[in-house]
């Protein structure tokens, strides 16, 4: 079933807007330290450092996203009941720590802590913080409010690995993790300008956050929002198969791509650019995707949910066909597709539930989708890490990649928007 098209009135920028989406974009952009564009700065240097092998620390890293993402089911739960200014404050507390006690990593044990610290409150906890911003301050334009939050991320990945691979040639990576950490706590106070709800307003209220644009009076809604699957008795009212495939969709870019970032310091290495170079190359996801994201917030609202993850696949698809080439410099396109890629996969996932479910408890329903995010990004360092080990070269991991990627096209050709027949009010959006 077709969604609606969102309505064409003009939406009033009230400063209460633009100072929400201000957070979500920085609450995105200080996550950098627990996503893999920015540890893979440092893999190197904590395998030499720690005497683990890469496999291993694949493994390691897998079991701590594994982990962070589980925790990701109640992170969620916690958005919904205490709101988002707390669960701010303790992500970067949490993240702050986390930098910390990796400075401090000798072996196994605290490498595997601190990893999973990182994952939960960066990869996890803060990204969800801005997502669930942009989604409550914006209605008419949800999917522009989503994309101004992804900026924060672009923009972490434009900015932050190359200056991390100068500070760690200048300090050292133990202290460049510390100087990580002061910045993630000196902006932890931003989240005391998250404002509570006003008392009897249901959805926002439960996040925590007041709404700053409403639908007009009699303006048509965005999307066709549709209650959540029910219980009854107990069990589950039945399985939502547009909810688990459109989870199925989204869980090829996550492995690919951290799977991708994670070795490419290493991969790009044996291809004749060092870690500066490589660097750039990282940085590379980042500005294609702020370009992306910046063109699709214009027409984004005007997109089935359809299409975008038709677009998102093919995209990813095309950018792991292009890695396969073993060229140094097709590294920087194959990168900037997946930074495309990327850019769509987080307006998917970014507004996808919001559009078909409505905001009551979207918290908890990102929550889950974050989590399975995060259980599939763990998977990703393997099939490199293991390609590598056994045959010495990282093309057979590529290539599984690329056919993960396949799968992915298949799936998002095969979603359809649930048709649940009418929609009650109370589930609109």
């Amino acid at each position: 079933m077709r969604e609606e098209a969102p309505s064409e009135a003009p939406v009033p920028a009230r400063p209460g807007a633009r100072l929400v989406l201000a957070l979500a974009f920085t609450a995105m952009f200080v996550s950098g330290p627990g996503q893999s564009f920015l540890i893979s700065v440092f893999v190197d240097d904590l395998l030499a450092s720690t005497g683990i092998s890469r496999t291993a620390f694949s493994s390691i890293y897998a079991g701590a996203t594994v982990c962070a993402g589980l925790l990701t089911l109640l992170i969620g739960r916690v958005a919904d009941r205490l709101g988002l200014r707390a669960l701010w404050l303790g992500a970067a507390a949490g993240l702050a720590t986390a930098c910390l006690l990796t400075s401090l990593a000798e072996g196994i044990v605290l490498a595997a802590v601190s990893l999973a610290l990182l994952r939960a409150f960066g990869h996890g906890s803060l990204p969800l913080v801005g997502t669930l911003l942009a989604n409550h301050s914006v209605h008419q334009r949800r999917g522009a409010a989503v994309a101004a939050a992804n900026f924060g991320l672009s923009a972490a990945t434009i900015a932050l690995p190359p200056l991390v691979a100068l500070l760690i040639d200048g300090v050292g990576w133990r202290a460049s993790f510390r100087i990580l950490g002061l910045v993630v706590l000196a902006l932890a106070p931003l989240a005391f300008a998250i404002r509570p709800a006003a008392p009897g307003s249901p959805t926002p209220a439960a996040a925590g956050v007041e709404p700053a644009v409403a639908v007009a009076p009699g303006a048509a809604a965005p999307a066709r929002a549709r209650p959540w699957p029910r219980r009854r008795g107990g069990h589950a009212a039945g399985v939502d198969r547009s909810a688990v495939l459109l989870l199925a969709v989204l869980v090829p870019l996550p492995i690919v791509a951290t799977g991708l970032t994670f070795h490419a310091v290493s991969l790009l290495a044996g291809r004749g650019l060092d870690r500066p170079a490589a660097a750039l190359a990282l940085s590379a996801i980042g500005i294609a995707a702020a370009i992306s994201t910046g063109l699709a917030a214009g027409v984004i609202d005007r997109l089935s949910t359809s299409a975008l993850l038709v677009a998102m696949s093919a995209t990813l698809l095309v950018s792991t066909l292009v890695l396969l080439v073993p060229v140094g410099l097709l590294a920087y396109p194959g990168f900037a597709l997946m930074g495309l890629a990327t850019a769509l996969f987080s307006l998917a996932s970014g507004i996808a539930w919001a559009r078909t479910y409505g905001l009551a408890g979207l918290g908890r329903r990102q929550g889950v989708s974050f989590a399975v995010i995060s259980v599939s990004a763990a998977v990703g360092p393997l099939p490199l890490a293991v390609s590598r080990s056994l045959t010495g070269s990282y093309t057979a991991g590529l290539v599984l990649l690329a056919a993960l990627s396949a799968v992915g096209v298949v799936a998002a050709l095969r979603w359809r928007e649930p048709d649940n027949g009418p929609v009650p009010t109370s589930a609109r959006s």
